[in-house]
């Protein structure tokens, strides 16, 4: 019963003691790689299990190191550091990173639509997100983060009353709070699985929208071996291509990294995953495809939150790129080549 502290703002120069030696060839001659998570084992990250337990890593001469995360693992910082090959981050927690000096790179971006989302008791009074932002009360949510300011500045400032959010549903299921934050494919589905109806309110349909679930590279390894990176890239690709058609065989492998997840639960939430990881760009393209436009708006409005100074978003740099693949090395999801668009940055001239 959880959900992560979302943006990390500090970057922990001293967590390990050297950069991350990982990837270099094991003894069987695979390269490995560490893929960081950034919680705990769940259906968000179910392709990346795919791709290891179907054998798209091996079959790219990868052997990765899946490592779950949790509220004490600072994953972002972790690869902006190089101490990790790859991890996983948010949008909003990448770009703070690069305009601190970090050096991480987005190459895949797993959501496309934000899950994130503020969740309400089916009973409640509130209908819309409106409703519960104007509301006297307590929520059990982080107030300071990215989209919380958002929501201040688009609805005007909330009336409630912020407590964290520490990762047990109790104060929800006893009315303590009217609400709390969430990931739509995460906490709800846990609550509706134990009875528990809730009323889902996406951040994104707010208008605060940025790509989550992104998987960031060490800028070390991305100027090391680009090649190993987008060999990594269309494995992950190929993973996610397998889980969002048939879960079932990786929802037993999550299901026994993560028993808050039961069988049941796991189901529910890898079927809302479609409309969250699938979009206009990823069927022209590939899962996990990302645009300079999407790249552009969030800095903009992290610079009208106050998150991001207008002097340090010019040294940001090249903040994503799209690793591409000849159409005769297998296929992109939908069998469509990846369009002939390469890498590209947010804020290269």
């Amino acid at each position: 019963m959880h959900r992560r502290i979302l943006v990390l703002l500090l970057l922990v120069s001293g967590f390990g003691a050297t950069a991350c030696e990982s990837s270099e060839p094991t003894q069987e001659g695979m390269r490995r790689v560490t893929l960081q998570l950034n919680w705990f084992p769940e259906p968000e990250f179910g392709g990346f299990y795919a791709a290891r337990d179907n054998g798209h890593f091996a079959s790219e001469g990868i052997e990765v190191d899946l490592r779950k995360g949790g509220a004490d693992v600072p994953a972002g910082q972790l690869v902006a550091n190089g101490n990790v090959d790859f991890a996983i981050v948010s949008g909003s927690q990448l770009v703070t990173l690069r305009a601190q000096g970090g050096r991480a790179t987005a190459v895949f971006a797993t959501f496309q639509k934000s899950p994130r989302a503020l969740v309400v008791k089916w009973d409640s009074p509130y209908r819309k997100i409106e409703d519960l932002w104007r509301a006297e009360g307590t929520i059990m949510a982080q107030n300071g983060l990215p989209f919380i300011k958002w929501l201040n500045q688009s609805l005007g400032t909330s009336n409630l009353k912020f407590i964290p959010y520490t990762g047990s549903f109790a104060p929800f299921l006893q009315n303590t709070v009217v609400g709390m934050q969430a990931f739509a494919t995460a906490e709800p589905v846990q609550l509706e699985s134990d009875g528990v109806r809730t009323r889902v309110f996406l951040v994104a349909d707010a208008g605060f929208n940025p790509y989550d679930v992104i998987v960031a590279v060490s800028d070390r390894l991305l100027e090391e071996d680009p090649e190993l990176v987008t060999r990594m890239v269309r494995a992950m690709s190929r993973g996610w291509e397998d889980y969002l058609a048939s879960p079932q065989a990786t929802n037993k492998t999550i299901g026994k990294l993560n028993p808050d997840f039961s069988l049941r639960t796991l189901e529910i939430a890898a079927a809302a995953l479609p409309n969250f990881l699938v979009s206009e760009d990823t069927r022209s393209n590939r899962l996990g495809w990302m645009t300079e436009a999407r790249w552009t708006s969030l800095q903009d409005k992290l610079v009208s939150l106050g998150e991001l100074d207008a002097e340090r978003r010019k040294g940001i740099g090249r903040i994503f790129l799209n690793p591409t693949w000849p159409a005769d090395s297998k296929t992109s999801p939908n069998g469509k080549q990846p369009a002939a668009e390469d890498a590209r940055s947010a804020t290269d001239t």
